[in-house]
């Protein structure tokens, strides 16, 4: 019976054993990494889906932007440099700039590709800025303007030296077989930017004396005033005398004044009186006043006046 006994006892402690060892070789080097390897491929799978869904989204994003490349710069930097240069002189030339120059920058990478710097100086007046930044914002390139500076040329109220710094981009292609941007050429044509595509709309600017304040000192319309209406070939002409320079300047209806910070049209010419239109106001001047004291008069008056 002891012997009995004894092989039954050695009988379960074989089983204990062979069931915990058939456990742990189950469990370690079956079901641990079986379930590990499930959670590797779910993962994999939620990354290929997130991918599919990125890739998506970029292919949206580049048909919708699509305008974007259009209006690149050319990839290729030799090519991007000399052309973008010779468009800022020939604008500066269009616009009647002197002394145009134009500079440029290493290019700088970023994440849509390469930004390009260059600086423009040049010696213009307010109206012929004005024409530059309205041509500049009319062009095709995604570029701006990221500083200015204005200089009174000495000695030259009319006159400015205007240096202004510009970036432009030029974008990676959305993809290897993307035929924009172009390698070597410049984008074409006019995207309209600003909210009027009227020039005149912003001739405003250059109507002003913006140096007054800056310079100080005398302002020439103090001391210009109307001193004579005279008839010349049966048209009306108005002669108002500049008392610091001790001169003449002589002007008919439709002429435009620039004196001072006094910027004004000749709309009409009394006997007694002339009347000037300056940003949509019309200012009197009798004879014998000076320029600055002139004074507005309501929209009922000259209606009735015309």
């Amino acid at each position: 019976m002891k012997n009995i006994r004894n092989i039954i006892m050695f009988c379960l402690l074989a089983f204990f054993f062979a069931w915990y060892g058939f456990s742990w070789v189950y469990e370690t080097l079956y079901r641990e990494p079986r379930q590990r390897l499930g959670n590797e491929i779910d993962k994999l799978k939620k990354e290929i889906e997130y991918g599919k869904k990125n890739t998506e989204l970029m292919s949206q994003a580049v048909g919708q932007n699509q305008i974007y490349y259009f209006r690149s710069l050319p990839r290729i930097p030799n090519e991007a440099v000399p052309r973008y240069s010779l468009w800022l002189l020939e604008l500066l030339k269009y616009c009647a700039v002197e002394q145009g120059e134009v500079n440029n920058n290493n290019p700088t990478r970023t994440m849509f590709g390469l930004n390009y710097r260059f600086t423009i100086r040049g010696v213009c007046s307010f109206d012929q800025l004005s024409r530059f930044l309205f041509e500049f914002y009319y062009a095709p390139f995604l570029h701006r303007i990221t500083a200015i500076s204005i200089v009174p040329v000495e000695g030259n109220e009319e006159r400015i030296t205007c240096s202004l710094t510009v970036d432009v981009l030029a974008l990676r292609p959305p993809n290897p077989q993307a035929i924009y941007p172009s390698k070597d050429q410049l984008p074409t044509g006019y995207i309209p930017r600003l909210k009027s595509n009227d020039l005149t709309i912003y001739q405003v600017i250059a109507n002003r004396n913006l140096l007054q304040a800056a310079k100080g000192g005398v302002d020439r319309a103090d001391y210009t005033y109307l001193t004579a209406i005279n008839s010349i070939d049966e048209q009306p002409e108005i002669w108002l005398t500049v008392r610091t320079e001790d001169s003449i300047i002589k002007a008919k209806q439709g002429d435009m004044i620039r004196i001072g910070s006094f910027r004004a049209e000749v709309v009409e010419i009394f006997e007694q009186d002339v009347v000037f239109e300056s940003e949509g106001m019309r200012w009197l001047v009798a004879l014998g006043d000076c320029l600055n004291q002139a004074f507005s008069l309501p929209p009922e008056v000259f209606w009735n006046v015309k």
